[in-house]
């Protein structure tokens, strides 16, 4: 017998065909498989016929001969033997509520000097009372961190805003805050700082290459692309001032970078976008769709033909670059696709409001940023360093076996479950997720595992 009894392959396998390689998921190993064509029939009617081989085998003697169907069911059940196919589902039992934080986000900035058209933060302030974050509120975020941190030794510190570079001065104290509180308690921060673009000056990027702050720049791509949207408090547009400032920080090699963009309804030919970021000479990019209530912005259902086949021409592209030797990290496709997520994230998506939390120019704390202004999930503040428990809890209950929708998905483990932000602001309910986005995640993941085998057929032909 080829599987086991009773297996359930249309949520244990994903067969599918890109380009010229049929290609295979074990979902729950997370093994993948590049098969000919006989091995994808033969598989298909395993699945028709629950596994049945020798009613597989009947049904195909009509396309291959005895012999060659023989072969192909030895084959498999040799690959099943050594775990790397029809595997069993693993146990997602792992109680969350104990884990520390280990990351936070500063919103240091909750005000802005761009009025980008999308952005969910309501230009900046969230919909709150504007203002900037006082260094007495950034130490105390940092004590907090490492107060419930636990035996967590590399913590993350996201400054973000608005435009976190407003508040430049205070963040130049507060790293130099965090890195004295390092040697004192044995824990190392990792900063990274989330910007537009506009304030970067050469003293600026010093600091940040001289304090090792990681960085994310904003770069929506072609300057039609950028600045249709992201654009100055007097409706001009931003590519012409941002553009050199982002090469000249890319150039000093910061610790790391990404450039990042979004793509709306009104660009669905996003592949141009990130070929005009790649052709400036950044090789890290990640191009995010807008997403959530629909509005003109949003991607939605009828966008989602033209979306997947756009995600074809991306993963095209990329190929492209990466046969001429050229390493692009699209950040999509950084999936590990050897090793695969870790428990935690096979089992509940993100930390949001477990591991992470975000915390305002006030003190107040939410689980993540895009539940920022939401009464609802107000967790509490740093200042009295209590938890609202409950709401914690909403977000330890909200895992994958819990979401009916997803247990039977074959890219469940590369999301678990999805974003809670997308599914609440699309549906109303974290535990039902977004299913527009869940169609492009889906063909994302396949563009990934495609271009992840293409390196291997490359490297055998070598």
């Amino acid at each position: 017998m080829v599987s086991p009894t009773g297996y359930d392959f249309m949520a244990g396998i994903h067969l599918f065909r890109w380009k010229e390689l049929n290609l295979m998921l074990d979902v729950n190993s997370g093994a993948i498989h590049i098969l000919d064509d006989i091995s994808t029939r033969f598989i298909e009617k395993l699945r028709d016929y629950a596994g049945d081989t020798n009613r597989a085998i009947e049904d195909l003697k009509k396309e291959y001969s005895d012999d060659e169907l023989r072969e192909v069911a030895a084959e498999l059940e040799a690959v099943h033997q050594a775990g790397a196919i029809f595997t069993e589902e693993d146990t997602l039992l792992a109680d969350l509520s104990d884990l520390p934080i280990k990351a936070i986000c500063l919103n240091v900035a909750h005000a802005c000097n761009m009025k980008c058209r999308y952005c969910f933060a309501s230009q900046g302030d969230f919909g709150m009372e504007s203002g900037l974050m006082s260094l007495e509120t950034g130490k105390r975020a940092l004590d907090f961190l490492i107060e419930k941190s636990s035996q967590v030794k590399n913590l993350e510190v996201d400054f973000f805003g608005g435009e976190p570079l407003l508040n430049g001065a205070m963040l130049r104290e507060l790293v130099q805050y965090g890195r004295q509180k390092e040697e004192e308690s044995g824990k190392h921060f990792n900063f990274t700082l989330t910007t537009n673009a506009l304030l970067l000056d050469d003293d600026l990027i010093d600091f940040v290459i001289n304090n090792q702050i990681s960085v994310i720049l904003s770069l929506d791509g072609r300057p039609e692309t950028n600045d249709r949207h992201r654009i100055l408090n007097n409706g001009e547009g931003s590519y012409s001032l941002i553009v050199p400032n982002i090469k000249k920080m890319v150039e000093k090699n910061p610790l790391s970078y990404y450039i990042r963009g979004t793509f709306t309804r009104q660009n669905l030919d996003f592949s141009r976008d990130l070929q005009h970021i790649i052709d400036l000479g950044f090789d890290s990019v990640s191009l995010e769709p807008a997403v959530g209530p629909e509005n003109e912005y949003s991607i939605r259902e009828a966008d989602l033909p033209k979306v997947l086949k756009e995600y074809e021409q991306l993963t095209d592209l990329l190929c492209d670059y990466q046969q001429t030797g050229k390493d692009v990290h699209f950040f999509h496709f950084n999936l590990d696709l050897q090793k695969g997520p870790c428990l935690a994230k096979r089992n509940s998506g993100c930390g949001a409001g477990v591991e992470y939390l975000v915390i305002t120019p006030t003190g107040e704390i939410y689980p993540c940023h895009q539940f920022v202004g939401a009464n609802e999930f107000l967790m509490g503040n740093i200042y009295d360093a209590q938890l609202d428990g409950e709401i914690q809890q909403r977000f330890v209950r909200n895992r994958l076996q819990d979401k009916e929708d997803c247990l039977r998905c074959w890219a469940r483990y590369f999301c678990g479950g999805g974003c809670h932000a997308n599914a609440y602001h699309s549906n109303g309910d974290m535990a039902k997720p977004a299913n527009i986005s869940c169609v492009m995640h889906r063909k994302r993941i396949e563009g990934a595992i495609y271009l992840e085998m293409t390196k291997k057929v490359m490297g055998n032909q070598g």
